[in-house]
């Protein structure tokens, strides 16, 4: 019987965490920072994410093989033999996908450890850092910024390799269908490429006002000067004598129903625009089976596709925004 206590050391091996100090100085890019902080544990993640790629292809011929072969066959035993790959396969995949985004989260909670060491080290940060910024990265900042470095080069290259190898797949079996079901992604990035420096510009108004609204709120800016802070306590006429920070509180509130609107309107576009390929994959394989040139399985096969591609764009989707945005914290929080 294997010695229980074993298996930390192997894990920790295997799986190594990111550094316990943090960096003496911060590299002027988030994907330096990344770099810095997490090469190995990102090889490590990406190696995981190479095992997903087959196990994700797996499931799709199988529905084919089941469908075309077994079922219109006749054939029990195939049935249950090609019923039995297709049960392992989805479970060896949904224990590889467990243990990589276990990985990942231990990756991007070392990160937070590390920015916030940083940040409550008044020597490294600086005497002059105001109470408020230093209050906001600790308790939101360095999490988003941890979060992201976790996820910054092995989702992209997880979601990217699952739609590559998923399209190939496709192409090979049935060009023509592949190829109409693919263009339908192509109008989604062109909504985000034109929506999102809105929402960075959006977004890192945001930050700062949400930064300002800490530092009043914790007495900063009557330390800063009394004259000053008074002023900002009794308001300007343009705000019909509201206070700093009420008046803070107001266009924060006014910037995140900006942001919302912005967002949901595109999700809405490419939700729409995603809705579109499978219809496209129903009726032009609708339209070949009719004609005796494709077969019942690939069309149910290329609908699981579809959807199996959609899931990894939409997320590549959301990967581009969160870079976006990202870059922007990363800024400040260096800063």
């Amino acid at each position: 019987m294997s010695d229980p206590s074993l298996s930390p050391e192997i894990y920790r091996a295997a799986l190594p965490s990111v550094r316990d100090r943090p960096l003496p100085d911060m590299p002027g890019t988030l994907y330096g920072y990344v770099w810095k902080v997490s090469t190995r544990q990102q090889v490590r993640l990406c190696l995981l994410s190479l095992l997903v790629f087959p196990l994700t292809l797996a499931p799709l011929e199988l529905q084919r093989r089941i469908v075309d072969g077994a079922i219109e066959g006749g054939d029990l035993q195939l049935l249950l033999l090609l019923g039995g790959v297709y049960l392992a396969a989805i479970l060896c995949l949904a224990a590889l996908k467990y243990v990589r985004n276990t990985y990942a989260n231990r990756v991007g909670e070392g990160v937070v450890r590390i920015l916030r060491k940083r940040i409550a080290d008044n020597e490294a940060v600086g005497a002059e850092a105001d109470h408020g910024t230093r209050q906001a990265i600790l308790s939101a900042e360095a999490e988003k910024v941890g979060g992201f470095v976790a996820e910054s080069i092995a989702l992209p290259f997880l979601q990217g390799g699952i739609i590559v190898s998923v399209a190939a797949y496709m192409l090979v079996v049935q060009p023509l269908i592949a190829a109409v079901a693919i263009g339908f992604l192509v109008p989604s990035l062109l909504v985000v490429g034109l929506t999102q420096p809105r929402l960075n510009r959006l977004s890192k108004d945001k930050i700062t006002l949400v930064r300002r609204l800490g530092e009043q709120v914790l007495g900063d800016a009557g330390a800063n000067g009394g004259e000053g802070a008074g002023e900002e306590r009794r308001g300007t006429g343009n705000d019909g004598g509201a206070s700093g920070p009420a008046r803070h509180i107001q266009r924060i509130y006014y910037l995140r129903l900006h942001f919302a609107a912005v967002k949901y309107a595109a999700k809405a576009v490419t939700n729409l625009i995603n809705h579109l390929g499978p219809l496209s994959v129903l009726l032009l394989g609708g339209w070949l089976v009719i004609q005796g040139e494709a077969q019942v399985g690939t069309i149910v096969a290329f609908m699981s596709g579809y959807e199996r591609m959609t899931n990894p764009a939409r997320d590549l989707l959301n990967f581009y925004r969160r870079l976006s945005l990202m870059r922007v914290q990363y800024r400040l929080v260096r800063d």
